[in-house]
């Protein structure tokens, strides 16, 4: 059994639980119990569990008391070769002529810290007009994102483009993606602009810190910390040669690590050696 799901969406619910019930705390208890219990039980109710990092794995053994020797750990495999071959597919948008471009790609909702993005860049704004930012997605918050974007003068500079299948075409025309999350488990967004060769700036949360080595093939910056995130965006787009030699390293691994047949290969050694324990019992 896989848990990815499971365990973010035991977080997102328990906290949208607490919120309806800070005055009962009786309630708010056997919440608690309740989360606790289904994420254990989902957990534990296959031979063998994969989790995708040791933040998960971490998040299992000592939040919701999963057997360590039930987990085995092993990022995702994906599909590089057929994402990359819809690159050259044809699209409707066209890069500025003089301008960068910075990319986030994702749902837009609170967890994936946006606001944060287009605060950072409301401080760009004031150093340096020579980008454009795409924000690629739907989500709950995108009219409230649209207005706030527009109240901070963002309105020609943070472009709005909605639910789109273009993003293989999108990332390759871009310079910079940023991933502002407050929560993240394996970013497939991350992967994505990793294969197409992009400098990744992302929040170090969740599972984050282990598919980006900073400095190296992106950069880590502090979770909703808006003016290190300008720092960041603002150091990239000044070092050309820098940003591109981190887009240049993360294409280089991510090829070689989000391989869809190592993926595929460590699954079946899961099953391998749980049909092996159950033969043996």
């Amino acid at each position: 059994m896989n848990s990815l799901s499971l365990i973010d969406n035991a977080h997102e619910l328990k906290s949208a639980y607490y919120t309806s019930k800070t005055e009962n705390k009786s309630s708010a208890k056997k919440g608690q119990y309740y989360f606790n219990q289904f994420e254990y039980d989902g957990a534990t109710s296959a031979d063998n569990t994969i989790v995708a990092n040791e933040w998960m794995r971490n998040i299992l053994t000592d939040e919701f008391k999963v057997p360590d020797e039930q987990l085995s750990v092993f990022h995702y495999g994906y599909d590089t070769e057929s994402f990359l071959k819809r690159v050259d597919e044809k699209s409707d948008i066209q890069r500025p002529a003089d301008k960068k471009v910075i990319i986030y790609t994702g749902r837009l909702n609170e967890f994936k810290g946006v606001h944060h993005l287009i605060g950072a860049l409301m401080q760009l704004k004031e150093i340096r007009n020579d980008w454009v930012c795409w924000i690629v997605g739907d989500g709950p918050q995108e009219m409230e994102l649209k207005i706030k974007s527009k109240a901070m003068g963002l309105e020609t500079d943070v472009i709005f483009l909605g639910r789109r299948d273009d993003i293989p075409y999108l990332l390759s025309i871009s310079d910079i993606f940023v991933l502002p999350t407050l929560m993240e488990n394996q970013p497939l967004s991350v992967i994505e602009a990793q294969i197409t060769g992009k400098a990744v700036i992302a929040s170090d949360v969740g599972g984050v810190p282990e598919i980006i080595e900073h400095g190296i093939t992106g950069v880590l910056t502090p979770v909703g910390d808006e003016k290190m995130l300008t720092i960041h965006i603002d150091y990239l787009l000044e070092h050309e040669p820098y940003m591109k030699n981190l887009g240049e390293n993360a294409k280089k691994w991510g090829i070689n690590h989000w391989s869809l047949d190592k993926g595929v290969q460590n699954v079946l050694g899961v099953y391998e050696s749980a049909i092996t324990k159950r033969k043996n019992k």
